[in-house]
């Protein structure tokens, strides 16, 4: 390129301009001056780009490695807050509907239920289907716990919050089952699974069992209540129920089989929120209760009068002095409180078993009036059991009227 620059000069400034007569060689020469010397810094330029090329090529050749950028990413996982929050409710005015197939009544009357002043809705999944029907899936009743979810949704959606109550109680089953190792596990499987579920859901009440001493009897119900709560406990974080059934029985043994009499007080609930109890009255002497549900919230009554003759007075004694006894367990074993549920039947009719007096329809709703006024000061929820259940269900009935007007201001 220098050898190259340097013939231009020398031609540029030595070669003579033949075409020019000499009298005008002085002016072409210096036209020619300048015509050249533009042509040389052209190539100056040309030379110092060539030059600056070079250099950086060989500065780029020459580097070990390149520049990079670091960058921090955070990799910590994050937790989706579910779109729905369980509601924080100081007095939990409920209804159970106990027949599944009937579930949609509840979500199609949502509106009617709030403007009768439920604040809460209870869904009983059956377990152990399969397992005693021989290990023949039952479709019906499967596809109505898979139903739940969405039900809990919908019905939160409405403002109604939820209570989620596994049972072994459905048609063509008794709740007692046979305690085995095997039914246990499964129990304890299926009581995890509902709890996750319910955590999912946000539902705001959970119960492992519906009647579990009823299910398993006493002493099985104290043992594996001890075993499943702690793992139900690490699903759902909501308020835990012990949904329990006192004095099934007269005349059963107090060995520790289902229905002893005083089985009732045998039960350990520590560990729970709220304890309650379904009760069902009978004409007969009612036996003291003994000592401890340490750790539970609630104590849940559910009260069916279960005589062939209704004696109101006779019930009222018995009911008030049972929600004293309740109450005074929860003290003892620091329960937030006592949950009451409580049905009547109207008239025989439905599938089920009549298992209680049939009192019409102004006797049910007397009842629900003296058990509401008894309960109100003493418990901290009131479930009726039956929206459009047969023989017992209250809507467009006059218990249902009586149970909004009692609803209403708490």
């Amino acid at each position: 390129m220098i050898k190259l620059l340097r013939m231009e000069i020398s031609r540029t400034y030595i070669r003579p301009d033949r075409r020019c007569p000499l009298s005008q060689q002085p002016l072409a020469l210096a036209r020619n001056d300048s015509r050249q010397q533009a042509r040389w810094l052209k190539s100056a330029f040309l030379f110092a780009a060539f030059l600056a090329a070079l250099i950086f090529t060989t500065f780029v050749a020459g580097c070990n490695e390149e520049p990079t950028v670091k960058t921090t990413v955070d990799t910590t996982p994050t937790t989706k807050a579910p779109a729905y929050q369980r509601l924080s409710i100081p007095f939990f005015r409920g209804i159970d509907e106990p027949r599944a197939d009937s579930w949609q009544d509840l979500l199609l009357d949502r509106e009617r239920l709030r403007q009768d002043s439920f604040n809460i809705v209870t869904l009983s999944p059956t377990v152990l289907i399969t397992e005693r029907a021989g290990g023949k899936p039952r479709m019906i009743l499967e596809g109505e716990a898979r139903s739940v979810p969405g039900l809990a949704e919908e019905l939160h959606q409405a403002g109604l919050a939820v209570f989620i109550a596994p049972t072994t109680d459905a048609p063509g089953y008794k709740p007692e089952i046979e305690v085995t190792e095997a039914t246990l596990k499964q129990l304890t499987e299926d009581a995890t699974h509902w709890a996750e579920t319910a955590e999912q859901q946000q539902a705001e009440l959970f119960s492992p069992l519906a009647d579990y001493n009823l299910a398993l009897g006493t002493n099985a119900a104290n043992q594996w209540s001890a075993t499943v709560l702690p793992l139900v406990k690490e699903k759902f974080h909501g308020s835990l129920v012990a949904r329990v059934v006192p004095d099934i029985s007269a005349t059963a043994s107090t060995s520790g089989a289902a229905g002893a009499p005083r089985d009732f007080e045998q039960l350990d609930f520590r560990g729970y929120d709220y304890l309650m109890l379904d009760v069902y009255p009978r004409d007969r002497t009612i036996q003291d209760w003994p000592t401890e549900w340490g750790g539970y919230d609630y104590l849940m009554l559910d009260v069916y009068p279960r005589v062939e003759i209704l004696d109101q007075a006779q019930f009222d004694l018995y009911f008030d002095d049972l929600l004293k006894r309740a109450n005074r367990i929860a003290g003892r074993d620091g329960l937030k409180g006592v949950l009451v549920q409580f049905g009547a039947w109207r008239e025989a009719v439905g599938a089920d078993k009549v298992d209680g007096p049939v009192l019409g329809e102004e006797g049910q709703a007397l009842v629900a009036e003296r058990v509401m006024q008894l309960a109100k000061p003493q418990v901290s929820g009131i479930f009726w059991r039956g929206w459009t259940l047969p023989g017992r269900g209250a809507r467009g009935y006059k218990v249902e009227d009586t149970l909004g007007r009692n609803f209403q201001g708490l």
